[in-house]
């Protein structure tokens, strides 16, 4: 199934979008568009599918998804019945990250509101601790107009980037915490990009850094704060759940293009990640 780019219209008097959603179920097809979007839901129950994730989302639901991840809502089955009253209801902002001005980022006292945009693009989960916290002033912002709303939204941003009570929905390929563009970590990450599907040895990544297998060990953990070997897995069941969409590959054939070698470890490794099985992962998103 390929998602939809969607156009977001930005209201003339506003560099953000926002609005109160009120329908029977949320309608919006497995779409993906360059403003990150915030959802608060405030009625309605059912399954979030947001990048390789498969989430259950309930009234106090609050995620941030990034620029161009893809995803959707689906309601719980009740809510397609003709007969129902229920309601879905959400609070939803959309804004592209440079919405305030292409180096606002860039200045010394916005790094933690940068960083904040950038891990939004594996899609993060807020806590209900946060959640019930930051609820009011997201609720509050539909009041407001002008300047007031707009630092509204940045206080909201803010503390999104301070709170702890948040996880990620979808895996990296590679976090790092200093300058991406090392060069000897781009050999690195492009030769495994180019290979996960191969058997990749320990030794083969360590001879591109110039280093022992137990040097480069290290330095790839202080790095990334993941091991190498967690890495290539996370890449490979990443490759696993884009197959898996697509429905045309049995779980086998998925675990042998992705690298595995044998399918009782296919399955281990993704479970652990996904807290689901490949079919059960396949049977939900299809």
């Amino acid at each position: 199934m390929k998602p939809q780019l969607l156009k977001i219209a930005t209201p003339d008097d506003s560099s953000f979008n926002l609005y109160e959603q009120e329908v029977p179920f949320f309608a919006t097809p497995w779409h993906y568009h360059p403003e990150v979007e915030i959802v608060l839901v405030k009625e309605s129950t059912g399954e979030k599918f947001i990048g390789s994730s498969i989430t259950e989302f309930k009234p106090g639901d609050l995620t941030m998804i990034g620029s161009y991840l893809p995803h959707f809502y689906k309601n719980a089955i009740e809510y397609y019945d003709e007969k129902s009253t229920a309601k879905a209801k959400s609070t939803v902002v959309h804004f592209l990250e440079d919405f305030i001005g292409a180096d606002f980022l860039e200045i010394p006292e916005n790094y933690h509101l940068k960083n904040l945009l950038t891990n939004s693009r594996r899609g993060l989960q807020f806590g209900k601790t946060f959640t019930d916290k930051i609820r009011s002033k997201i609720e509050a912002l539909t009041q407001l107009s002008g300047p007031k709303k707009l630092l509204a939204l940045l206080d909201i941003l803010y503390e999104m980037s301070q709170t702890d009570d948040v996880v990620f929905l979808t895996s990296e390929p590679m976090v790092l915490t200093n300058q991406v563009d090392s060069d000897r970590m781009k050999r690195v990450f492009e030769y495994v990009m180019q290979n996960f599907h191969k058997e990749i040895r320990l030794q083969d990544v360590a001879d591109l850094a110039y280093m022992s297998e137990s040097a480069f060990s290290r330095y790839f953990k202080k790095r990334t704060r993941k091991s190498f070997s967690t890495f290539l897995t996370e890449i490979r069941i990443e490759h696993a759940c884009k197959l898996l969409q697509k429905d045309q590959l049995s779980v086998s054939e998925v675990s042998y293009q992705s690298g595995f070698k044998n399918l009782s470890n296919f399955n281990r490794q993704f479970k652990g990640l996904k807290k689901t099985t490949p079919l059960n992962y396949r049977t939900r998103f299809i």
